[in-house]
């Protein structure tokens, strides 16, 4: 399996919230029931997340255990406990650990999923929740990626940096459409700014300064804080409005998400123009940074 899709491990933990939390359990049935009038299905009350487990490594789920907090606080869901958001996602790796890529070629993609499951047709939030996380083995491919520039807001305002499922909607569009002109990925663009490759944050490099845009509907990216974290440079420029200009007079571009991971950007088309990035730069540098903390 080479490419992001879903397939059916042995292992998923599942609980339910009515008034409190019940018990957990790890089953082996990947099917869930819920009813048509569920607020997750007609109202999207759902967020989700994204976690990489690597074999025989240190992983850092904290980052993702309070992101995935924030997302429900905002949803008005109830709270996962972080200790049983933690090692939940633990045991679950334990179970599935022989479906674990070996550390050079991926990871664990590891998916929390949280439900509004009630019997709502009125929009009001639901008064069941159901708390589930799933897995699938990913395998790392650091290509070049070829974009087409979209002129779409990815988002609603000021929730882009809360990992909902309303969100994504945009992307399902846009993923449909983008294959038919063979490209790879495409740039949200909001008010002229650039704000994000697809699902994933990007980092430019421009002028020996690293540039990325943060705003509220860009969702925080763990592989991009770790990645710049690693090169320490003083001078990282975080909010900054990114604009044609700024883009157009940079030598090198990183696309970053959880799942797709690191991946250099080759060309891009905005305005039938064509924006061609130095290819070795970022490369050996993905590849160093890789090496050193995978």
């Amino acid at each position: 399996m080479k490419k992001f899709e879903y397939k059916k491990l042995k292992y998923r933990y599942i609980k339910n919230w009515k008034k409190k939390w019940g018990l957990g359990f790890f089953i082996k049935n990947n099917n869930i029931k819920i009813n048509e009038g569920a607020t997750c299905i007609n109202y999207s009350q759902q967020c989700f997340e994204g976690v990489k487990f690597f074999l025989k490594k240190k992983n850092n789920i904290n980052f993702n255990s309070n992101r995935f907090q924030k997302s429900c606080n905002k949803i008005l869901s109830p709270i996962i406990n972080l200790f049983i958001f933690i090692i939940s996602i633990k045991i679950i790796s334990f179970l599935n650990f022989k479906y674990i890529p070996n550390i050079k070629l991926g990871f664990l993609y590891i998916r929390p999923i949280m439900l509004g499951i009630s019997k709502n047709i009125g929009v009001k939030t639901s008064k069941k929740f159901l708390f589930t996380i799933f897995s699938i083995p990913l395998f790392i491919k650091n290509n070049l990626i070829n974009i087409k520039s979209v002129f779409s807001k990815r988002v609603i305002d000021n929730l882009g940096n809360y990992k909902i499922g309303s969100n994504y909607i945009t992307n399902l569009i846009n993923n449909y459409y983008i294959k038919k002109y063979n490209f790879d990925d495409y740039i949200h663009i909001n008010n002229f700014f650039f704000e994000e490759i697809g699902t994933s944050n990007f980092i430019i490099y421009k002028k020996k300064k690293i540039i990325s845009p943060i705003n509220k509907n860009i969702l925080p990216g763990i592989n991009k804080f770790f990645f710049l974290y690693f090169l320490k440079f003083k001078k990282n420029i975080f909010n900054y409005n990114i604009i044609f200009n700024t883009i157009n007079n940079s030598k090198k571009m990183l696309s970053c998400g959880t799942a797709i991971y690191y991946k250099q950007v080759n060309l891009i088309i905005y305005n039938n123009k064509i924006l061609k990035f130095k290819k070795k730069y970022f490369q050996k540098l993905i590849n160093y940074f890789i090496k050193k903390n995978v």
